[in-house]
């Protein structure tokens, strides 16, 4: 141990990047240590040999993620548009229509009305909150409709393609929030206008990339195994068997990644372990196939779709702007995930090829390149795109989602009131934790 930090920072994804560079601004010596070889925590840029952008992990920007907007510009990364030519579809009714069911319209607009209620910054004291946290999104909608499969379609785009789960594990409640914390539903599952409207040139990996070198104390592959309270400071020990000291340490990696890698001396209160306990990680497996063109254009078609049945959940045109290449990228959320995790690689390609042709016709058969990224696999991650309670754990333990103990603090993007669950919202926790540090260091 050569020296001592003010503040010691566990995790080099956007929350711990924002926070070591608003200490760092303020005068303060940080340090990040990061378990991988690279920072960007749940983003991740692969290149193809062609020179093809493939984003494995989180890979959209939208109104109103400030944050996030303002970093692309400070560092001069770019951004541009989604590629939306031509019209989506949607799956049901054994049939392809080029719009929502009405009735589904009708469940978003009426899960939007009691999203308006959630208190964000004190969800304990939401009306409602007794009832609706202990019933699963699953229960409500069969409550809403006795048309199942819409039913089940609404649980799928909602429950599946925002928090990478089935509409059966997640509370009502958890869903309210995040869809209050995102702007409604028509923000969060739209492309032009919504979370998905812009994309980032190399990659949201790219903005990541240009944070740490504006910080400059990125140490890499430095699993950290144990933080130990000292009298007055924190030692906090890796499994290379490095050790650092601070004054204060500020965790910002996923919940289900502090309790299965990092032990605590003493241990932490109930209180706080058992919140970190209850917020389970999604199951996200995301599929890019490259095509030497993207045909579906051809036919007047975006390549944007949602399925009511099938493994893949949800598809779209993940082309590169001004580029010739055409990328299908399709999702598989919740327990089909799991089990097609479980599967030899060749069968699940051999799956989920075929439902492409099922959607995109014989042209989908051979892509050039099949790219598979499991984040239930990634052992700093545990899951993605982010966590969310166990059903009534937001009663429980709600109010401790942002809590310190002692000179531990905890952001990332599960801890967000605004975008929660996206990047902008683990900027901004990371952001608010260090102005919590920052106002004890100067009441010192």
């Amino acid at each position: 141990m050569d020296k001592k930090y003010d503040v010691i920072i566990i995790g080099a994804g956007f929350a711990g990047l924002a926070a070591g560079l608003s200490l760092k601004k303020n005068g303060l010596n940080t340090i990040i240590l990061e378990a991988r070889s690279r920072v960007g925590g749940r983003t991740e840029t692969k290149w193809l040999d062609d020179g093809t952008q493939i984003d494995l992990g989180g890979q959209w920007l939208g109104p109103t993620q400030d944050r996030m907007y303002e970093l692309a510009d400070e560092y001069g990364v770019k951004t541009f548009p989604s590629q939306l030519f031509g019209k989506g579809q949607y799956h049901y009714l054994d049939g392809v229509h080029d719009n929502e069911p009405e009735e589904m319209l009708e469940l978003l607009e009426a899960i939007d009305e009691l999203a308006d209620q959630v208190d964000l910054d004190h969800p304990h004291e939401s009306p409602d909150i007794a009832t609706q946290d202990r019933m699963t999104l699953a229960s409500w909608l069969s409550l809403q409709t006795e048309d199942k499969e819409v039913a089940n379609f609404v649980g799928r785009m909602l429950a599946g393609g925002l928090l990478a789960s089935d509409a059966g594990e997640v509370s009502l409640f958890q869903m309210l929030y995040y869809i209050k914390a995102g702007g409604g539903t028509q923000s969060l599952l739209g492309a032009k206008g919504g979370a998905q409207q812009d994309r980032v040139v190399g990659g949201p990996q790219a903005i990541a990339e240009k944070m740490a070198e504006d910080h400059g104390s990125v140490l890499y592959d430095q699993v950290v195994k144990e933080v130990i309270k000292q009298d007055n400071d924190y030692l906090v020990e890796t499994r290379s068997g490095d050790s650092y000291s601070a004054d204060h340490v500020l965790i910002a990696v996923p919940p289900t990644v502090v309790n299965s890698k990092i032990t605590f001396t003493p241990e932490l209160p109930v209180w706080k372990k058992k919140t970190l306990q209850s917020i389970l990680p999604g199951s996200a497996s995301k599929f890019h196939a490259v095509y030497e063109k993207p045909f579906w254009r051809e036919d007047g078609l975006s390549g944007q779709r949602s399925m009511s049945e099938g493994l893949i959940i949800e598809s779209l045109d993940n082309s590169l702007e001004n580029e010739e290449k055409g990328i299908l990228t399709f999702f598989v959320y919740g327990i089909d995930s799991i089990q097609l995790s479980k599967l030899p690689e060749a069968k699940r390609k051999e799956l989920l090829i075929d439902e492409l042709v099922h959607l995109y016709g014989e042209q989908a058969r051979n892509p050039e390149h099949f790219i598979t990224q499991d984040w239930n696999e990634e052992p700093f991650t545990n899951g993605c795109f982010s966590g969310h309670f166990t059903p009534g754990g937001f009663i429980k333990y709600g109010e401790y989602l942002q809590s310190e103990v002692d000179g531990i603090h905890f952001a990332g993007t599960e801890t967000a009131t605004i975008w929660n669950g996206y990047f902008e919202g683990a900027v901004r926790s990371g952001e608010r934790e260090a102005q919590k540090i920052l106002a004890k260091a100067e009441s010192k």
